[in-house]
């Protein structure tokens, strides 16, 4: 028997016990909302021969084992063989989120240095335009029928595969590199993440046991990463109508279609794709720019469990919103819940926690500014709180922790965590952390949190989005959702602006589209609700300056995470050199 850590080693168990059971559901042509579309099902023995083919192809043309090499193709059927096969060549594929912009893919293409370059047409011509990764590519393949100026296409790809018969999957370790997954950058600049075989194993295998997930099962991927470990779960993947890049345009009526004819049993989004097919709650109309949040429970239309077949949700990404999940909710079967994981790219999964915990208490709690509660951690992670500090920490020492309930640095240790960057020796030292006793690689998260009583984890932001204060030191996750609470408001981000050597708070605040043209928002009394909602809790009341702001820079990826930094400059600047604290704009 195979005992194999390489991830394509499922798909041909997969094959073998269950060639019949379809792995892909395709669409062909653009997906009806009012009815059920033609597809194409590719069986899971169909996918491993064709990974096959195309893993004898890319062989012949110089991709072996250890080949980096750039995969820029959207969720397809090409994009699940192609990904596959690049793991039975052991090859290490290049994952970047084409959503991140032209000018930050050219910076991770630069930094990983890819030696083969695989993608769609309109990738190769930006890669000839642009120069991307110039001195290091040396095969280049086309997906499509012809080259395109490419050293070939990956029909001949599968052409010069084809009657080889199986590819032989390596006997790949544990700690050998399986793949380079870059992070979204919404928090800083994107680093390439260096993953090995084993921890892909450990993620199935703990996504496994926390979510009960079995063979069989259908899943509607809306997320294209996550999707690759469903035909390792053994899972029948949908490949849904939309931008995988932009999830905040996801057609929510389109989608639910999709899972209505299939019988989608598992969904995976981020909270961006929650709040849209959220939307299919609304009475009457469809949902458009900002909304307050605080409200969608109160405009719920008839269309309630709507989404039937559904076992189970996980949204991942960032924090989906209390009221966002209740309105959702309302779509499922009695006693179905959305899980939202904690974790990233560096480590995940994290914690775990349901709807009915989040809705039933933890959201309350969050109101009043106790932070974001993102549950227990998964079996075999072990999460500790430290110190906050910008400092590398070489090595572990328990003298590091924190009391009990006091706001610290998340740490993280288990099978699911990376060892490093890749190219990036000093964001490695800043983020990792050797135990000297057992030779273990711990991860710092970046976030800042405490533990409650009930050995549940809280997320209070970002660390490098605190703001520090003279009266000391105010948390993201702490201090928005009071503000949150607010009729009107959309969203806020708290950040810092410095005036004579110290920095003070600023609250920007984001407020549900007017109904007419030219309402104000911030009027008067908006400022007074503002203030009133601060003066509650005594870790807001230092929060004096509130600044409107129309549409606040959010991420592409998950379109959940607000990029403070962007509004700190932006704050600022609008405040001006003269600006004196509790001065409003």
């Amino acid at each position: 028997m195979n005992t194999s850590l390489n991830v394509a080693s499922h798909l041909v168990r997969m094959a073998a016990e269950h060639p019949t059971q379809v792995a892909v559901y395709a669409p062909r042509g653009r997906v009806r909302r009012d009815g059920p579309t033609e597809h194409r099902a590719i069986t899971f023995r169909e996918l491993n021969a064709d990974s096959d083919a195309i893993a004898h192809g890319l062989a012949s043309v110089g991709v072996a084992r250890g080949t980096r090499t750039a995969l820029m193709v959207p969720p397809s059927p090409d994009f699940f063989a192609l990904t596959f096969a690049l793991f039975k060549v052991g090859a290490v594929p290049v994952l970047i989120d084409p959503g991140m912009g032209v000018r930050n893919l050219g910076k991770c293409l630069a930094e990983a240095g890819p030696e083969a370059f695989v993608g769609v047409a309109k990738a190769h011509a930006a890669r000839r335009v642009l120069g991307w990764a110039k001195g290091t590519v040396r095969a280049t393949v086309n997906v499509s029928r012809w080259r395109f100026f490419c050293d070939t296409s990956l029909a001949r790809v599968r052409k010069a595969g084809r009657g080889s018969g199986p590819y032989p999957v390596p006997d790949s370790q544990a700690t050998e590199p399986a793949a380079v997954l870059f992070t979204s950058g919404s928090t800083g600049v994107a680093k390439g993440v260096v993953y090995v075989h084993g921890i892909f194993d450990a993620q199935v295998k703990l996504l496994k046991a926390t979510y009960g997930i079995a063979p069989g099962e259908i899943d509607l991927c809306t997320f294209p990463l996550f999707a690759l470990f469903g035909p390792a779960l053994g899972m029948t993947c949908v490949i849904p109508d939309m931008d995988a890049s932009r999830p905040a345009r996801l057609d929510p009526h389109k989608a639910a279609a999709q899972i209505k004819q299939f019988g989608v049993t598992s969904l995976f989004g981020s909270p961006a794709v929650i709040r849209r097919l959220g939307e299919l709650t609304v009475s009457g109309r469809r949902v458009s720019g900002p909304k307050s949040e605080n409200s969608a429970a109160t405009d719920l239309g008839p269309e309630t469990r709507r989404l039937e077949t559904l076992k189970r949700v996980i949204s991942a990404g960032a924090p989906a919103s209390a009221a966002s999940l209740e309105r959702f909710v309302r779509l499922l079967p009695d006693g179905v819940e959305v899980f939202t994981p904690y974790g990233a790219t560096e480590a995940l999964p994290v914690a775990n926690i349901g709807s009915r915990e989040i809705l039933g208490e933890t959201r309350h709690l969050t109101d009043q500014g106790k932070g974001v509660c993102v549950g227990r951690p998964v079996q075999g992670v072990e999460v500790r709180v430290i110190r906050i500090s910008d400092q590398p920490i070489a090595e572990w020492d328990d003298s590091l922790l924190v009391p009990p309930g006091e706001v610290g640095e998340f740490v993280v240790r288990g099978p699911v965590v990376t060892q490093l960057y890749y190219n990036r020796p000093d964001a490695t030292r800043l983020a990792k952390i050797r135990d000297p006793k057992t030779g273990e690689v711990l991860h710092r998260m970046g976030d800042v949190g405490y533990f409650d009583a009930h050995g549940r984890l809280w997320f209070c932001g970002r660390k490098s989005h605190r703001v520090v204060t003279p009266h000391g030191t105010l948390f993201t996750d702490m201090v928005e959702p009071v503000f949150n609470t607010v009729p009107g408001v959309a969203r806020t981000a708290l950040v810092g602006v410095t005036r004579g050597g110290a920095t003070h708070p600023v609250l920007c605040v984001e407020f549900v589209l007017p109904q007419m043209p030219h309402e104000r928002r911030f009027d008067p009394t908006a400022e007074r609700q503002l203030r009133a909602a601060g003066a509650r809790s005594a870790h807001t009341r230092g929060v004096a300056t509130f600044l409107e702001h129309d549409s606040f820079p959010m991420d592409v990826r998950h379109n959940s995470k607000i990029f403070r930094e962007k509004l700190a400059v932006w704050a600022d600047k609008l405040l001006g050199p003269n600006w004196s604290p509790g001065e409003q704009a």
